[in-house]
């Protein structure tokens, strides 16, 4: 009797999120392994559906197609030619090849040429690493590691941060996917109060409400693999109405947003909208604010920094501002922060003995402070 079919997957994470991932991942079962960049996972077939669908902090999920030796152009065609390619792509378009390279002594145009040679086509563009908000079209992969080529598939298309609901975004977006992953880096799990007092769009508490809710991430989007061949839209149809039966009607804990901004906040409204949750958000300064009223639970926030929108030489007060009012508003309530990798601007913060976690937001090198208080 035949084995079932096993599928093997890396899931991409932002730098620094890997340990948040490695978490969810562990959800849909399997072992998974980490790995810098992210979480390579075995499971049955169709696991990268449900990866895509569930997944909070996955960048995307790639799917690997064969992995092979290659010393010589020869036996690198060879094996590109050998691949199941007819598994993903039905032969029309020309399907774009990203190549990555570590020791090898193989060029990523020679790999372009044996790509076009093995396929039957005319030339295949791009060579290089692929580009964060790249999509459109069959999209794969080749990372040459010394010898061996391993070749897989993106599956997800546009990256997963496009939830669908933010239509709209502030002076300094932040991805959903990273918002998504400082909550589960600081143990949030949806059943405890969730404030943030420089809400901005509103994405942090929006991420907490579908988190709250157990609301999968990826049910108002579209995914690559729907254009595979052997795509079954029945199968995906049933795993999608499974998947959002799951999901509570409202948030198990109340979710409060504050801005001085009000132009943020009709935005944060709208898009609270468009996700479907209920969100508690209002005008008030960061400098004068006051923790509401119940059980405590935890404060999120990605304050202003110079370089993301220009406030200069009066964020150090801005910042001492916001951890006065954390000390003396948010007693007994735990706090996660997305701050700059700046000395300056974490010592304004004066919160002393907080663990500090390196991440990346928009591709600037930044913090995430996690502290009781």
């Amino acid at each position: 009797m035949p084995s079932p079919p096993v599928e093997h997957l890396f899931i991409v994470a932002a730098p620094g999120l890997e340990p948040a991932l490695e978490a969810e991942v562990k959800g849909l079962g399997g072992t998974p392994h980490r790995w810098e960049g992210g979480v390579a996972l075995e499971g049955p077939a169709g696991l990268h559906q449900e990866a895509n669908l569930r997944l909070r902090t996955a960048s995307r999920v790639l799917l690997r197609l064969g992995s092979f030796r290659a010393p010589d152009g020869g036996a690198l065609t060879r094996g590109l030619a050998a691949l199941p390619l007819g598994r993903v792509w039905t032969g029309a378009g020309m399907p774009r090849l990203f190549v990555t390279s570590h020791r090898s002594r193989v060029p990523a145009g020679a790999v372009l040429g044996a790509a076009a040679r093995a396929w039957g086509l005319p030339g295949l563009a791009r060579a290089g690493a692929l580009e964060e908000d790249e999509a459109g079209g069959l999209t794969l992969l080749a990372r040459l590691e010394g010898e061996v080529c391993t070749v897989s598939v993106d599956t997800s298309g546009g990256l997963l941060y496009r939830r669908g609901y933010r239509q709209e975004v502030g002076r300094a977006p932040l991805r959903e996917t990273l918002a998504a992953g400082l909550l589960l880096l600081a143990g949030y799990d949806g059943g405890e109060p969730l404030v943030d007092p420089m809400c901005g769009s509103g994405t942090f508490l929006i991420e907490g409400a579908w988190l709250s809710m157990r609301r999968a991430p990826g049910l108002e989007r579209r995914f690559a693999f729907e254009d595979f061949p052997g795509f079954e839209p029945s199968a995906w149809a049933a795993l999608r109405a499974r998947v959002q039966a799951e999901a509570l009607a409202a948030p198990r804990a109340p979710l409060s947003g504050f801005d001085l901004n009000a132009g943020a906040l009709g935005t944060a409204r709208r898009n609270a909208r468009r996700a479907g949750v209920a969100l508690t958000l209002e005008r008030q300064d960061v400098r004068t604010l006051v923790a509401p009223g119940g059980a405590p639970g935890l404060v999120v926030a990605n304050p202003p920094y110079g370089k993301r929108v220009g406030e200069g030489g009066e964020l150090p007060d801005l910042y001492r501002a916001l951890g006065a009012t954390l000390k003396r508003a948010f007693g007994g309530w735990r706090v996660a922060l997305l701050v700059p990798d700046e000395a300056v601007l974490i010592r304004a913060l004066g919160l002393p003995g907080a663990r500090s976690l390196p991440v990346r937001n928009g591709g600037l090198p930044c913090r995430c402070l996690l502290s009781p208080l």
